[in-house]
């Protein structure tokens, strides 16, 4: 699969809403590059929708748009544009009509391109976002995280198709186990090779496994493999050594798609007398909680801002981080893998109760099993992720149907990822407020 960086020549103008066609506004489009927090840009003002939440900043709906030509030859391709993450209600348009969505402006999302492309031609994508009232804290706007488009085979590895563990470690050796989804979205059958490679730090392969597979038309399949890695180094906080792993589907002689996922290997465990341990050895968390903003560039995502940060709290002494309310970018993740910065993961800030006038609890009900699933899919091979967090906060957790939300989500996580440990951010008052809000003077709970 070939992948591109998605993130120049964009064009960005405020809208009036999110009603195609109406801008309402003199000011022409501002040639950008992403990732880009609109919100960043503005004036602040006394009197904005969100307050002092957003530092004042105001809200407001943006509309990116880029021009790109896409060449003939891939016109039996299949594209893709992934987007790390819009802040909010992303719409995308490719040549004038509608092409995806997505509401939560913490998830990284993938768009088919195929069906709304002009080959040899010029084609134009447009992402619609907006803000009102809908965070607690700063939250950027616009393409904030970075993006890319994705040319493929007709059978081609799945998006996040290559999942790693490697639960069973000893001095001697470590079992890596791979499932790997592999897709063909051509009308006939393909009997291919997969083989799988992994290579340490210095380039050597140190373990191989090839199967065959045979993927029918309009089906994906799942090939599961496990190799034997001896001798390995182990990941851990004061070594972060990586792995990588290269997946090759071959057909006869043609490489029909590649792969190439980093991972470490490591054991991951809990018990009431050793406490939470790493490859076997007891690890004392001294953790920060971190927005995702990268202080006065706003919300952007810039990998090298990112890095700085991973660097600056490693140096003060921490080891690992919450990301606080929010999934955490793909960047972020990279920077704890090579620093050594262990990472507890946190899916929402609020289930199906708001805690600001229009925030996600109105999409929550619709959209947590793809947002749970997205969260899962980016964080499933990175070393530096040990925990995951359901929610922040969560008012309706003190109550039978919030406990039944609690207990779907967490099973919706250990069905894609059961080598992690769940838990959720629980405050006591929270849980009891609506209870705190029925009292009366001088007496008990009713």
């Amino acid at each position: 699969m070939i992948r591109h960086s998605f993130n120049d020549n964009w064009y960005v103008v405020p809208k009036e809403s999110y009603f195609s066609g109406v801008l309402g506004t003199s000011e022409q489009p501002k040639e950008v590059t992403l990732p880009h927090d609109a919100m960043i840009e503005q004036k602040r003002r006394s009197n904005t929708a969100s307050g002092s939440a957003t530092g004042y900043f105001p809200d407001g709906v943006y509309k990116y748009s880029k021009k790109f030509i896409v060449p003939p030859e891939y016109k039996n391709k299949r594209i893709t544009i992934e987007f790390e993450g819009v802040y909010t209600n992303a719409r995308v348009y490719i040549n004038g009509d509608f092409a995806g969505q997505c509401p939560y402006g913490y998830s990284n999302f993938y768009v088919k391109a195929d069906q709304f492309l002009k080959y040899g031609a010029e084609n134009e994508i447009e992402v619609v976002a907006g803000t009102y009232n809908d965070s607690r804290w700063y939250s950027g706007a616009g393409i904030y995280r970075n993006t890319k488009i994705m040319v493929a085979n007709l059978v081609h590895i799945l998006f996040d198709g290559v999942k790693i563990s490697t639960t069973d470690i000893d001095s001697n050796r470590a079992v890596v186990t791979l499932s790997t989804v592999i897709e063909n979205e051509g009308f006939h059958p393909q009997a291919t090779n997969v083989l799988t490679e992994i290579i340490d730090a210095e380039g050597n392969v140190v373990a191989s496994d090839k199967a065959p597979i045979t993927l029918f038309a309009g089906k994906k399949e799942i090939l599961r493999q496990r190799v034997y890695v001896k001798q390995p180094i182990l990941w851990s906080v004061e070594q972060p050594y990586l792995y990588r792993c290269k997946t090759t589907v071959i057909a006869g002689e043609e490489v029909l798609d590649e792969e190439l996922t980093t991972f470490g290997i490591r054991s991951l465990t809990i018990d009431p007398d050793k406490g939470l341990c790493i490859n076997g050895e007891t690890v004392k968390l001294r953790g920060a909680c971190i927005h995702h903003d990268n202080g006065v560039i706003g919300a952007a995502s810039i990998d090298r801002a990112v890095e700085r940060r991973v660097e600056i709290l490693k140096e003060a002494g921490f080891n690992a981080i919450r990301s606080a309310h929010h999934p955490i970018s793909k960047a972020f993740l990279d920077a704890c893998d090579r620093q050594g910065m262990l990472v507890m993961d946190e899916a929402f800030d609020m289930w199906t109760n708001s805690k600001s006038y229009y925030d996600y609890s109105l999409n929550f009900p619709t959209w947590w099993e793809q947002d749970v699933q997205a969260m899962v899919d980016k964080n499933y091979n990175h070393p530096s992720v040990i925990l995951y967090s359901l929610g922040n906060e969560i008012p309706e957790s003190g109550s039978a149907m919030g406990a039944s939300w609690g207990r779907k989500i967490a099973e919706k996580v250990r069905s894609i990822d059961n080598t992690r440990f769940v838990m959720i951010s629980t405050n006591g008052l929270h849980s009891v407020m609506d209870k705190l809000l029925k009292m009366k003077p001088g007496r008990p709970f009713e």
